[in-house]
């Protein structure tokens, strides 16, 4: 996997990076100007959680309408080209970790009345338990990165994303976070599989970032920390449901703005 690919600096991929830049720039000058305002390093807590969520939700659209901006200044650079398929799925079996924390707002917004919630939340704690039994695992035995020893071991258990429907589709694509968003292949479908994830058959990489929107993305993700929500997706819908009550306050001020 080439984690380390310069892009050239086309016009569409210096627009889109400044385009990101604003993005971010303006939601930290707003949560900046909060914190300041209520006396704390952070701009949100549990006390004005509810009535930030319409803000957070619509800057999180923001910032992924502007990475997929950047992915379509950037993928044409790939000279093999790009075989990923709607429906495949097969990178849906990985854990996904390094989730910021208003992409796991914005997506658990989007689940929270869907009929299956409760079996969503068995799944993801099955999901969660298992990466952490691997994790430790890979601490006992003594491995040199124990996360990236669960990470792989994860993925050849086969689970499927409990989000993704059997037809390998996701049920809450326009969601999706970006960690779902930057993994591609350049090679056929057949190859993104346990058996030949880390051999020559398999050229997946992920997109990134340019490193100073890496730090802004940080800067702003740092005005959540006193809600102390988990990177991964899975715990992160989890530790979630505690903010429940807000989620409906949200939804019945929004109804009550529409009549």
């Amino acid at each position: 996997m080439d984690a380390n690919l310069e892009y050239f600096p086309t016009l569409a991929y210096k627009r889109s990076v400044l385009w990101m830049r604003s993005v971010l720039s303006g939601e930290k000058e707003r949560l900046d100007a909060i914190a300041q305002k209520i006396g704390r390093e952070c701009a949100l807590n549990e006390d004005n959680f509810a009535e930030e969520l319409p803000n957070i939700i619509h800057f999180c659209e923001s910032y992924q309408n502007a990475f997929m901006r950047y992915l379509a200044a950037v993928l044409p650079q790939h000279k093999s080209g790009i075989q990923c398929k709607a429906g495949c799925g097969n990178c849906c079996h990985h854990f996904p970790m390094s989730v910021e924390p208003f992409e796991l707002i914005e997506f658990y917004a989007a689940i929270r009345k869907s009929p299956n919630l409760l079996s969503y939340f068995e799944e993801c704690h099955f999901r969660t338990k298992t990466y952490y039994t691997l994790l430790e695992k890979g601490t006992e035995l003594g491995e040199e990165d124990p996360e990236d020893y669960a990470l792989v071991n994860y993925f050849n258990k086969g689970l499927a994303c409990p989000f993704v429907f059997q037809s390998g589709s996701c049920g809450f694509y326009p969601a999706r976070p970006v960690t779902c968003r930057m993994y591609f292949s350049e090679t056929p479908s057949e190859f993104c599989v346990p058996e030949h994830l880390l051999t020559e058959r398999n050229r997946s990489f992920i997109v990134y970032l340019p490193d100073d929107v890496e730090e802004q993305i940080a800067d702003v993700s740092a005005h959540y920390a006193e809600l102390s929500l988990p990177e991964g997706l899975y715990e992160g819908i989890l530790a979630l449901n505690v903010f429940e009550p807000s989620f409906a306050k949200m939804e019945s001020v929004l109804e009550n703005r529409n009549e």
